[in-house]
């Protein structure tokens, strides 16, 4: 009886195939004559790659509807199509698509959007209607093992098993279900139930590991182990037999993650607890050879924890990459914690550069930026580092940018990446950090998208699988190791245009001051003006077209800084009438406070900050230095540091008061090579002629008056 049954469900199987596939072909026919060849290739490659989605097929007599979105990865954005079709008279009617690529002739232009969305509803047909004539009491529901062979160079065995299945027909099998299949039609004529429990989640798994490229040989990299292990605990996966290799590997990793790792004694710092973890965290991973990223929150000492382990290695050959801003903030902070490390900095000439690189066995670490190393790129070829570690890794966030491939291109054998913010828009922005530092983890991108990115349901997994490689604290978390108050300067190195507009305009008032007798008033308006330089050329020099070196790293700091409020600082109205500008332009909302500001409105404005949801508050130093509570924020920039660091504190106490609950991180921009830095690094040695200055006691300055021209020069203008 039930194989007359079968060979009945089989009969009308083949008679609804037969036409539905006439239909198919008509309405192919009918694509077919209003695109081109190349266009529906595209279309048919969107289809069979699944990357439509949210889609709907309707039969209503002899007209036919489809609907979808595509994914178009060359253009990186979605395209939603419809087109109704009738079978009998071949017209097309109700034909749109986001991508406005349809032109009015005579005849309707259909693009590979819609084919795409035809192609898939065809099959989304197909595979209703048959569905409509199975008799689940004739479905199989087999037995399935995953069995788990030890691991060999670095690889653990998988082979599947499906019980009274040949085992060429997996490959197919998995295919359906990748199709969201309900059912599988065996060779045999008889049906497999895609969505058994243990069958789905044994597919499910293979599909995560990605491991489905060939069912007779599957393998699992060890650096999945840790996942593996997790997911067959808590799914509670019976079917998977050798769970002990798996553990045998977790183990292997646990032996190294607890060994114990001494901070390097001529290491200029005492690090906290939780920095010790990071070092510790950086040491595990580079001994089983994995990369890793390290998220901390801004302000808790990413790069001393670098520094830590690049000492702990200073036996190895490492290169890190940063910004162009940070480079000299990176070659200060090595200096001053592991003096004992020879550091060659690449970021002047290039003949410089070339020399270094020559001589490269001379030095422990290379220090360069993302630009430099671009175009350096071709000398490095040759090279292979032990360990490479890039700073503000967000900087590869997108996969095609140019810059990301070539950093992508180090040769290092373990890679690590430090950035506060591991996503900032998208979960493609992760997959490009670790396609650096472990490519293939995360598998290829179009696999990463297909699993994660258009499946909300696999989200865990994804987090499961990116646990062990990432550590991240917030300052919430560590605030017990925490001072209240975080002081860092950021030395920031000058853009190209931007250098030669402050240089241009010392070389003019050098020259003049050498020249003439010039009073000490009118040597403080060039001061001014050096300053004002520092901060916002564009104010300063007609028709400047370079960037604003300062505002570029003020905008990563506020985006870097997720959900944290930011108090801004600075002398200048007119500097903080530009920040607000470049804020609107990045879409990020502010307050506004400066002297102009009535003493009703001020109170108003810091009640609307504390309570709203404005990220910055710009203010005049004057203005807001004192009178305000502002603990709300638990960020301070100083824009433009006063020389006066009492007058420094006395802002920065705008949001480290009583009543802060968080840690405040108060920030110093420096621009490197200028009258800024000299007058920071002089704070102690020179403070009589500091505090003239800030007071414009010059007339009267015994310090001043005692100066020389050239003391002069030399002090602020070298």
């Amino acid at each position: 009886y039930l194989n007359i049954k079968i060979m009945s469900i089989i009969e009308i199987n083949a008679k609804n195939e037969r036409t539905l596939k006439m239909y198919s072909n008509l309405i192919e026919e009918i694509i077919r004559s209003h695109i081109d060849k190349n266009k529906f290739n595209t279309g048919f490659s969107f289809f069979k790659r699944n990357l439509v989605i949210n889609d709907y097929s309707k039969v209503d007599g002899d007209n036919i509807t489809f609907y979808a979105t595509v994914i178009d990865e060359n253009h990186r954005n979605n395209y939603t199509a419809i087109i109704s079709i009738n079978t009998k008279t071949r017209v097309i009617s109700n034909m749109s698509c986001d991508c406005h690529s349809l032109l009015s002739n005579t005849k309707p232009q259909i693009c590979s959007h819609i084919v795409a969305t035809v192609l898939n509803g065809l099959e989304n047909l197909n595979k209703e209607t048959n569905d409509e004539y199975i008799d689940e009491n004739i479905t199989i529901n087999p037995n399935i093992t995953l069995d788990i062979s030890q691991s060999r160079n670095g690889y653990m065995g998988m082979k599947l098993d499906i019980e009274g299945v040949d085992s060429n027909e997996y490959r197919e099998i998995f295919s359906s279900y990748k199709n969201n299949n309900r059912l599988y039609r065996m060779k045999n004529g008889a049906y497999l139930d895609l969505k058994d429990n243990d069958l789905e989640q044994a597919f499910k798994l293979i599909d995560i590991l990605n491991i489905y490229n060939d069912f007779d040989n599957m393998k699992i990299a060890n650096n999945k182990a840790i996942y593996l292990e997790k997911l067959i605990e808590e799914e509670d996966l019976s079917f998977v037999n050798g769970s002990k290799y798996v553990s045998n590997v977790v183990k292997k990793f646990d032996k190294v993650k607890s060994k114990n790792y001494e901070v390097p004694k001529d290491l200029n710092a005492t690090l906290r607890d939780y920095q010790v973890s990071g070092f510790e965290f950086f040491k595990t991973l580079s001994d089983y050879q994995f990369g890793g990223i390290l998220a901390d929150e801004m302000g808790l000492g990413k790069t001393i924890q670098t520094i830590a382990f690049l000492l702990s290695n200073k036996d190895k050959k490492s290169i890190v990459i940063t910004p162009t801003a940070l480079i000299y903030n990176w070659k200060n902070e090595l200096e001053k914690f592991a003096p004992t490390l020879k550091v060659g900095l690449l970021h002047a000439a290039k003949s410089e550069r070339e020399k270094i690189l020559d001589n490269i066995d001379n030095y422990d670490v290379i220090l360069t930026t993302y630009t430099t190393y671009k175009n350096d790129i071709d000398k490095y070829k040759n090279i292979n580092f032990d360990y490479c570690i890039i700073d503000e890794a967000q900087n590869i966030k997108n996969p095609d940018a140019i810059i990301t491939k070539a950093i992508k291109n180090v040769n290092a054998k373990v890679k690590f990446a430090l950035t506060g913010t591991p996503i900032e828009n998208n979960l493609m922005e992760l997959w490009s950090i670790f396609d650096f530092i472990m490519p293939g983890y995360l598998y290829n991108k179009s696999k990463f998208k297909s699993i994660f990115v258009n499946n909300d349901k696999n989200i865990i997994e994804l987090k499961n699988l990116i646990k062990p490689f990432i550590l991240r604290r917030t300052k919430k978390e560590v605030i017990t190791e925490l001072p209240d108050k975080i002081e860092q300067k950021i030395i920031i190195d000058l853009e190209k245009e931007h250098k030669r507009a402050y240089k241009g305009y010392v070389n003019l008032i050098t020259r003049k001051i050498k020249e003439n007798n010039q009073d000490n008033i009118t040597v403080f308006s060039y001061l001014t003006k050096l300053r004002q330089l520092c901060l916002s050329p564009e104010l300063m020099v007609k028709n400047y077209q370079g960037k604003n070196s300062k505002l570029d790293v003020l905008i990563n700091i506020i985006n870097d800084s997720s959900d944290e409020k930011i108090l801004v600082f600075s002398q200048f109205t007119k500097v903080l009438e530009v920040i607000g500008k470049r804020l609107n332009e990045e879409n990020i909302s502010y307050s506004y406070l400066d002297g102009k500001t009535s003493a009703k409105d001020r109170v108003k404005l810091v009640e609307e900050f504390n309570t709203n949801n404005n990220k910055v508050f710009l203010i005049s130093l004057k203005a807001g230095g004192t009178g305000l509570n502002l603990t709300s924020a638990n960020i301070v920039v100083h824009f433009d540091p006063w020389w006066n660091p009492a007058v420094e504190d006395q802002a920065s106490d705008r949001a480290h008061r009583i009543g802060q609950k968080n840690v405040v991180n108060v920030i110093k921009l420096i621009a490197k090579g200028t009258a800024e830095e000299r007058v920071i690094n002089l704070q102690e040695t020179k403070k009589e002629l500091i505090e003239d200055v800030i007071n414009g006691n010059l007339d009267n300055s015994s310090t001043l008056k005692n100066l020389s021209k050239d003391d002069i020069i030399d002090l602020f203008m070298s």
